[in-house]
């Protein structure tokens, strides 16, 4: 489980990015465009945050420093205007990246708790609820945000 553990958080930072665009809608191909650039841009920031913990403690701790980025990268996903044929798609990929940051405060609270076993209970479905993200990602024409 700990070598799964920082990547699980680092994906969960690149599965969610945006920018603003609070007038008019964007076209698919500029929304996409719009959330690869913002996922690179965290991508790079959960690069330079991360480090390979060693402890339970050092889990909790890397999720103390991840949790801010994922909040910041949910508001700029939420000001994103995907095109309207693309809207129910977009609005399941954010809600997802909802589900995300709940699924590290999870694992945050396991870590803290040294509790091995809610831990891995936390994981399997937060590696399901990834993968169901960067599904949508795709479908949604984004070639960044879909890849851990």
């Amino acid at each position: 489980m700990r070598r799964a553990s920082p990547l699980l958080l680092a994906i969960l930072l690149v599965a969610g990015c945006g920018s603003g665009s609070h007038g008019q809608r964007l076209t698919r191909e500029q929304f996409a465009v719009k959330a690869d650039a913002i996922c690179a841009r965290y991508k790079q920031k959960t690069q330079d945050a991360l480090s390979r913990p060693t402890t339970l403690s050092d889990l909790a701790d890397l999720a103390d420093q991840v949790l801010p980025l994922l909040h910041t990268a949910r508001r700029e996903l939420r000001s994103l205007r995907p095109p309207q044929s693309e809207e129910a798609t977009a609005n399941a990929w954010l809600d997802e990246f909802d589900v995300s940051i709940d699924d590290v405060e999870k694992i945050r609270a396991a870590a803290r708790k040294n509790d091995r076993a809610a831990l891995q209970e936390a994981a399997q479905p937060a590696l399901r609820h990834n993968q169901h993200a960067n599904d949508l990602a795709g479908r949604l024409g984004m070639t960044v945000c879909n890849k851990d």
